[in-house]
């Protein structure tokens, strides 16, 4: 990706303004970090205590076999890690938080007059289901949150979780960050913009769902068939054959509803640009509108936007007075400082204000064609 000279010269801008007002935090940040770096090795040298003595009295027989047996030794055993996992990882939430909460603020002050919010949903249900981005989905999670005006534009970021959640678990609709731009003009139409590779995002959110056909072989593997047998591969090609075969079908009879689902008034839309093209699948009542809008300039913002969040798909969709911009991405953001280093480094900051640099970058773009 070419050199952003607008970007670069925002970080010049913003080092200056964090010399002035936050390196003093961080420099207490920095006594806090070692607190919590302290409570963290204590904690893990007490669990690798802890298993040390497990392993010495096993070594030596001095737990009896028969409560290896016991269910209520399994399940004590499983809740007692799941503890110390808790009891291990807490340091770094705990410093996570502290930091966040500490700079955030203040660091979107520099673009403007911002809150931030830990776990709050500020953008809600019905205007993620309005942009038609997602079909369906009746759980959401939300982690950090935070909202403002820049340039006379509504803004609201959050990262989400979305899920279905059903009798035999949840399945993860969306993970990542939704970034929510309000103009004060309105589109004339409605444009939908989804990533092609939206199938692979989905199962990498849901990864337990790509061993189902694994589900299919297990009967046919246990029946005893040796695999020394001449006749083994004709054998696992009877089934392999037929599971292959219902993939393509799913997938074919997927794609048909994807196709004939779409409303009437929305048509597909195609672009100039080859590489846009071939990644999202665009969807307008208001061809001349889309065309006007998905210009070269606003999809290389978009792509960078991917880029910078680290992420794996971007979905976008515009509607009424507002752009929805849903990154899927696994990935914590917004993360200035580690546990494991101190908190004066600087490259997490500057990391963090190149995707909020992103994200104003795309107002900056659609204000004037909106005018």
């Amino acid at each position: 990706m070419k050199k952003n000279h607008k970007l670069a010269e925002a970080q010049q801008e913003f080092q200056s303004f964090y010399k002035t007002n936050l390196q003093s935090i961080y420099n207490q940040l920095e006594k806090a970090r070692h607190k919590y770096l302290s409570s963290f090795k204590n904690r893990l040298a007490g669990s690798a205590l802890l298993v040390g003595v497990y392993y010495y009295l096993h070594i030596n027989n001095l737990i009896p076999t028969q409560l290896y047996e016991s269910d209520l030794f399994i399940i004590t055993v499983i809740i007692l890690l799941i503890v110390i996992g808790a009891l291990i990882y807490q340091p770094f939430s705990d410093y996570r938080e502290k930091t966040k909460d500490t700079t955030m603020k203040k660091i979107l002050s520099f673009w403007g007059n911002f809150d931030y919010f830990l776990e709050q949903d500020i953008i809600g249900d019905n205007v993620i289901k309005k942009s038609e981005l997602f079909t369906y989905f009746n759980r959401t999670e939300v982690d950090d949150a935070f909202c403002g005006m820049y340039d006379d534009t509504k803004i609201k970021v959050s990262e989400h979780n979305l899920r279905i959640h059903g009798s035999k678990g949840d399945t993860h609709i969306f993970r990542g960050v939704l970034i929510l731009l309000d103009f004060s003009k309105k589109f004339s139409g409605k444009t939908v913009v989804k990533s092609k590779n939206r199938a692979l995002t989905f199962l990498r959110n849901n990864p337990l769902l790509a061993l189902i056909p694994l589900t299919i072989l297990i009967p046919f593997l246990t029946t005893g068939i040796n695999l020394k047998d001449t006749h083994f591969a004709s054998h696992l090609s009877f089934v392999l054959i037929p599971m292959i075969s219902s993939f393509v079908i799913l997938y074919i009879l997927y794609r048909l509803y994807c196709k004939f689902s779409k409303k009437k008034a929305t048509q597909n839309v195609a672009l100039e640009k080859i590489n846009f093209a071939r990644n999202w699948d665009v969807l307008t009542d208001n061809q001349v509108e889309a065309r006007y809008i998905l210009n070269p300039i606003f999809m290389e913002q978009i792509a960078e936007i991917k880029q910078l969040f680290y992420g794996s798909s971007v979905d976008f969709s515009f509607f009424d007075s507002k752009l929805l911009i849903a990154v899927h991405t696994r990935k914590n953001l917004f993360e200035t400082t580690s546990l494991f280093l101190p908190a004066l480094s600087y490259h997490k900051v500057r990391e963090v204000v190149s995707q909020l640099h992103s994200i104003f970058s795309v107002i900056d773009i659609l204000k004037d064609k909106l005018k």
